[in-house]
Order: structure tokens, then sequence, then C-alpha cells
């Protein structure tokens, strides 16, 4: 497995220095870049070129949300998590709303952060088990019933989002449709595209309402 090439974004010092502290504890890790906001992320992302993105929401100038919706504009491979301290579900779920691919509390323990680093990298989603129960709360709550052919998908198409619901690896997804990794990438964008998200957390939130 290639490093996992990570970048934080905090504007703590003290926790941003933390934070590289524990990425430098697991070899598959890999941190190309730290900075204290996300005035410039496009531009950082494109010289430094991160795997995954760990930020905060509270920063200086332009909020973390602000950040993950331009980041997964410009790059949607580039996957983010949220590592914050807000527990509201406003900010939770304007997160997921903007594309964040994990949603980690900074009271969680160093191996959870490098976990939800692999974890995302593979393909998958991570929360912090206190932000998931909200989250299914939310839905039990206030089930959706959007459909996915609403938005004009095809066979192939319903098919990868179905699977990417499920929570299977992008690996796992190109082997079971019989596809290379890099023809699913390119179906996975036209489906974002399509119903207007940015992650897969975006399109489960959209369509596994109960």
């Amino acid at each position: 497995m290639d490093s996992i090439r990570t970048a934080v974004v905090e504007d703590d010092p003290r926790y941003r220095e933390l934070l590289r502290t524990i990425l430098q504890g697991l070899d598959k890790i890999l941190p190309v870049w730290l900075t204290d906001n996300c005035q410039s992320i496009i531009s950082d992302i494109r010289k430094h070129q991160p795997d995954v993105i760990i930020m905060d929401i509270n920063l200086p100038g332009k909020s973390g949300i602000e950040g993950v919706e331009e980041v997964k504009r410009a790059y949607p491979e580039v996957k983010v998590i949220m590592l914050t301290v807000f527990e509201d579900e406003d900010k939770i779920f304007a997160a997921i709303k903007a594309g964040a691919d994990g949603y980690l509390l900074k009271k969680d323990s160093p191996q959870k952060v490098l976990d939800s680093i692999v974890d995302v990298y593979e393909g998958k989603s991570s929360m912090n088990g206190v932000i998931a129960r909200k989250v299914l709360e939310y839905f039990h709550k206030k089930p959706t019933v959007t459909k996915p052919d609403e938005y004009n998908l095809t066979k192939r198409e319903h098919e990868i989002l179905e699977l990417l619901i499920d929570g299977l690896t992008y690996k796992d997804i190109a082997d079971k449709c019989a596809i290379s990794v890099q023809t699913l990438n390119s179906h996975i964008k036209h489906i974002y595209t399509k119903l207007g998200v940015h992650s897969r957390a975006e399109a489960s939130a959209k369509f596994r309402g109960n």
C-alpha cells in the first residue's frame, strides 16, 4: 500500500503539531502539508497533492465547511475528514451536505484519527460514535423517499450507487462490477454530478433515510 498523503487544516498551533506527531506515528501515513486556514486550499492541493485532508470547522476567514465545498468541487477524489469540537446537528449535516467523508471530534483517540484516515482513503465513511448516532436518529425521525432513477441514472450507475451506499470499498465495487478502478471513478463522478452531491456520505444521506 502506498503512503496516504495527508494534510491538516487546523488553526490551533499546538493541536496542529499534535496531529503532525500522531500522523508520523504510522508508516502508511505521510503528512505532506499543515496549515492554519483554507483560504488558498485549491492551489495548496495542486501543490501538495494530498489523498486525505483533516480539517477543522471553525477556521479564520473561510470556514472548514466552505473549504470542503471548494475541495469537492475541484477535487472530488480527495477525501476530507472534519475534526472539530462541534457536536450539534447543524454543523454535522452542513459538513455532510458539503461533501465531508468523515466527522470526528477532537476528543477522539489518536488511533481513531489514524483508522479514519485509512478508512476514507479506502472509500469508506468514518464518524465518531456520538455523531453516527445523531445521524441515525435524524433519519429515523425524518425518512427520505428520494429515488435514484429520478436523476436519470443508468443501470450501471444505479448499481454502483447502491454499492457505494452499502459501504463497499472502491476496489470491491470495481471487482464486483468487473471494471477497473479508473472506470469506476469516472462513473462515480457522473453519479455525483447527476445527484448534485460531492461524496459517498452525502449520497448515503440522500437515499438511505430509514
